[in-house]
């Protein structure tokens, strides 16, 4: 028993010891007031990681958003040009999701493209 309760010891201080740092830091974020304004811009920031993020929807690359969208290669480089397209940029090719493409889409519908 008292060999269990020596390893619990240990662990705590081991959490204890790990604590530390990070109640450092919250202490400073508090005093410097940078604590409130990142919880007045948590919308704004928890969009961009929901943005940011792989979602449950495919990933589609060239050939596919091109047949998507009823773009030629010359003009989807020119929507990313003027910025009407933003890929993702993750390991490997650019992509995007469907859902990034809906303006585009409609516009394609518009104008009889697709």
């Amino acid at each position: 028993m008292l060999k269990h309760i020596e390893s619990l010891d240990g662990r705590l201080q081991s959490i204890e010891e790990n604590l530390r740092p990070i109640a450092a830091v919250a202490i400073s974020l508090i005093k410097s007031g940078l604590l409130e304004q990142l919880a007045e811009y948590l919308p704004e920031i928890a969009a961009f990681i929901r943005r940011s993020f792989p979602k449950d929807e495919p990933k589609m690359h060239l050939p596919e958003v091109l047949k998507y969208l009823g773009f030629s290669e010359r003009t989807y480089y020119r929507r990313i040009a003027d910025g009407k397209l933003t890929p993702r940029k993750w390991e490997g090719p650019d992509f995007f999701y469907p859902s990034d493409l809906e303006e585009e889409r409609k516009e394609s519908k518009r104008r009889g493209r697709i």
